[in-house]
C-alpha cells in the first residue's frame, strides 16, 4: 500500500538476524547492535531518522528469527518497496521478513503476549551450526532431568534462574510452553512465556546441564523453582545456542498472564521489562 498523502504511519516489521556479531539488540554509544543498524537502513532510505521499538532486547551473541519491532515513518513508497529497499541496505548478517502498516496505538513490546525461545545444544562439531548452537561435548544424562522441564509451565518467580537487575519490577514469568527435545548429537530446549528476565532461558538451560551431569541435584532444581532456599543461581550457558523464535500477539494469552498475575500480586507489564 502506497502513503500518497505523506502521513506519519505505523509499521510492523519482522527481523531475522544472527547476534554473533552484535552486542545485543539495544542501541549502545559505541557497539554494534541490531536497533541501531535498523534505524540507520531507514534513514539512509528515506533521509528520515525514526526510533525502532523491539519487542524486546536480546543479549549479544543472542540470535534472532521471527523479532518484531515497529516505527513510525511518512513515507510515499509501497509496503512490499520499502521491505526491500530496506534489505537492499542492510547488512547480510540482518534482514526484514515482513513490513506491514499497524494502528498508530499498536507497540512491539506492550502489545505482545508471548515471546519463544528455543536453545540448542550440539554434541559433536556441526560445521552448518557453529554460530547457533552450543558445542558440549562429553555425556549428559538427559532422562535424569526430562521430568523437570514440565514443571517450569505455569507462573513462577524466576528469581533464582536470572542475573537479576535492580531495576527489575519482580521477576514473575507466565511460561506457556516448555520442552527438552533430544537426539542422538543434538539437544533442543523450547520455551514460550509472556515475558523473561535477564539470562532466564540460559539459566535454565545451565541448570538442566548441571542436573544431567550430577552437578546439580534434582530436588535443588526444583528448590531454585519454587524459591525455597537460597541457592546460587546455575550456571549461563553461552549466548550462541538461543534463538529468539517468535512473539505472539494473542489476547486470550494476555488474558490467561493477566488472571495469573493478579493471583500473585504482580503486574503482567513491569516498566522496566
Amino acid at each position: 500500500m502506497a502513503n500518497e498523502n505523506g502521513e506519519i504511519r505505523r509499521y510492523k516489521i519482522t527481523v531475522e538476524y544472527d547476534g554473533t556479531d552484535f552486542s545485543g539488540w539495544q542501541t549502545q554509544p559505541t557497539a554494534r547492535t541490531v536497533q541501531a543498524t535498523l534505524e540507520e537502513a531507514i534513514q539512509s532510505l528515506t533521509q528520515t531518522k525514526v526510533a525502532v521499538h523491539g519487542s524486546g532486547r536480546t543479549d549479544a551473541g543472542v540470535h534472532g528469527r521471527g523479532v518484531a519491532a515497529h516505527f513510525d515513518l511518512a513515507s510515499p513508497l509501497l509496503d512490499e518497496d520499502l521491505r526491500k529497499g530496506l534489505n537492499a541496505i542492510l547488512p547480510s548478517d540482518v534482514a526484514i521478513h515482513e513490513l506491514v502498516p499497524v494502528d498508530s496505538d499498536w507497540h512491539a513490546r506492550f502489545n505482545a503476549s508471548s515471546r519463544l525461545y528455543t536453545y540448542t545444544i550440539v554434541h559433536r562439531k556441526e560445521p552448518l551450526l557453529r554460530r547457533q548452537a552450543w558445542l558440549l561435548f562429553g555425556d549428559i544424562n538427559a532422562d535424569s532431568f526430562t521430568d523437570l522441564v514440565p514443571e517450569l509451565i505455569g507462573t513462577h518467580d524466576f528469581a533464582g534462574f536470572s542475573k537479576r537487575r535492580e531495576q527489575d519490577d519482580h521477576t514473575f514469568c507466565h511460561v506457556f510452553e516448555a520442552k527438552w527435545e533430544q537426539e542422538e548429537h543434538l539437544s533442543r530446549f523450547t520455551l514460550r512465556a509472556n515475558r523473561f528476565l535477564y539470562g532466564m532461558v540460559r539459566c535454565i538451560v545451565g541448570g538442566l546441564i548441571q542436573v544431567g551431569r550430577d552437578s546439580l541435584g534434582r530436588d535443588e532444581f526444583m528448590k531454585l523453582l519454587k524459591r525455597e532456599a537460597d541457592i546460587p543461581i546455575p550456571m549461563l550457558a553461552p549466548a550462541i545456542g538461543l534463538v529468539l523464535e517468535d512473539v505472539r500477539y494473542d489476547p486470550a494469552e494476555r488474558k490467561v498472564v493477566g488472571e495469573a498475575f493478579r493471583k500473585v500480586g504482580a503486574h503482567p507489564v513491569p516498566k522496566n521489562e
